[in-house]
């Protein structure tokens, strides 16, 4: 039976979110499925990666049909998914294209947001994961490793994981193009939930230090603030914040503008006409566009911010092409690995194939001629089996190092000298 890369998985190009929130794996639950998975005589290797977006199942085995059924049969069994796997048909590759989807995973090329960097940092976590199994899997490591060096090849010869395609991002980017660090600025983030925390991060990210939180729920707002060592505020202590905050970030579902005209020319006063950045990511907006029209004030909305995405969007788009040459060239390396595997026990069981008949048919002379006659004989017999054996296994190093040895091929090899009897043996040899 020939092995191949196998990958089957769920992601958010084929399941909707309900399908794939149930699919979700913990890390105790890959290690049980690692456990289980190792007793299986169908399965050599299983990999998992789980996360908000994918589950996807990697496996060196004989066919998808057997991974599949596993699969289906540890979330039947383990009582705490409610899901039927029938509901959503999975995707399945296999060989190279199993291979393509992993280095196009590692380097954000098959993510919901282009070249997102989060999900390298995934693939190396699924990696190690494998590791703290204690299940020997030497070819899905190699496969996990040649991944990440894809990925991160893209991040460095290309510019697909560059430029801001988040909202958040893109205030920060904005935000560079006003003050070239963010050290000594005091930013004020009006706002507790997910995009306002996103900016924050991001911005820490680019060396901000100096943090304020205003929130209209103190609980919410608090622990904002307390997570990344910023001070926490009302949403009515904002004018007074106004006087020393140098970045105002407006991340609120506020249906009314939280900050006003008069507020911030109040504001200006204090600070000496001191220049302020505001942006507004709020949906509908928080500040008051109108103060657009102060000269020290440089006011951006999500209009301005989706601009910058959209021309950072294109600029990755632009770099597929180059990106898809590096996903190429990292197959191609794995594939002729993974043949050079394949091809080296082959051609050391034909090497005891034919020896074994050599061996057997000069023993059948032993006692009618010679000792003389006999070595000249065991000489003559050990030139004919290399010459045999030649051109066949010359072939088969070739085609392994020129990325051109179908699985097919060892498959036949195997059958027509029934070398998996042949291996059976050597194995019974080496227990013994």
């Amino acid at each position: 039976m020939s092995l191949q890369i196998i990958c089957i998985g769920w992601s958010h190009k084929n399941a909707p979110i309900q399908f794939r929130d149930k699919a979700a794996l913990a890390q105790d639950e890959i290690l049980s499925f690692y456990a289980d998975v190792s007793s299986q005589d169908t399965i050599e290797e299983l990999a998992v990666i789980s996360t908000c977006n994918r589950t996807e199942f990697y496996a060196f085995a004989g066919g998808g049909a057997s991974v599949l059924q596993w699969i289906e049969s540890f979330y039947r069994d383990s009582g705490s998914h409610d899901l039927d796997l029938k509901e959503v048909e999975p995707y399945t590759l296999a060989g190279s294209q199993a291979i393509e989807q992993l280095c196009r995973v590692s380097a954000g090329m098959d993510s919901m947001m282009l070249g997102e960097n989060q999900i390298l940092s995934q693939v190396k976590t699924a990696h190690e994961q494998l590791l703290l199994s204690g299940v020997k899997s030497p070819v899905l490591h190699q496969l996990f490793r040649d991944a990440v060096s894809c990925g991160k090849e893209i991040r460095t010869a290309t510019h697909l994981c560059k430029g801001a395609v988040s909202i958040s991002f893109a205030a920060v980017e904005l935000a560079k193009r006003v003050y070239s660090n963010f050290i000594r600025q005091k930013i004020l983030v009006v706002g507790a939930g997910e995009s306002a925390e996103l900016t924050i991060k991001h911005f820490k990210d680019c060396g901000a230090i100096h943090f304020m939180v205003a929130n209209r729920s103190q609980q919410n707002g608090k622990k904002l603030a307390d997570k990344y060592q910023a001070s926490y505020h009302s949403l009515e202590e904002i004018p007074q914040l106004l006087k020393e905050a140098d970045i105002i970030i407006a991340a609120t579902h506020s249906k009314e503008y939280l900050l006003n005209l008069n507020e911030v020319h109040i504001s200006m006063d204090a600070r000496n006409h001191k220049n302020m950045l505001m942006i507004d990511i709020s949906t509908p907006r928080n500040i008051d566009p109108e103060i657009h029209n102060i000269q020290e004030v440089f006011l951006f909305d999500i209009d301005h911010l989706e601009d910058v995405i959209a021309e950072n969007l294109e600029k990755r788009k632009q770099e597929l092409s180059s990106a898809k040459e590096i996903v190429q060239k990292h197959t191609l390396k794995f594939m002729g690995w993974l043949k050079s595997l394949q091809v080296k026990p082959t051609i050391s069981l034909l090497n005891q194939y034919y020896e074994k008949i050599r061996n057997e048919e000069i023993e059948r002379y032993r006692h009618k001629i010679t000792s003389s006659e006999m070595e000249t004989l065991s000489q003559l017999s050990k030139g004919l089996v290399r010459k045999l054996l030649h051109y066949p296994i010359n072939h088969l190093k070739d085609l392994a190092d020129g990325q051109e040895l179908d699985p097919q091929t060892i498959d036949t090899i195997w059958r027509l000298y029934r070398l998996e009897e042949m291996n059976a043996n050597q194995d019974e040899r080496d227990v013994g």
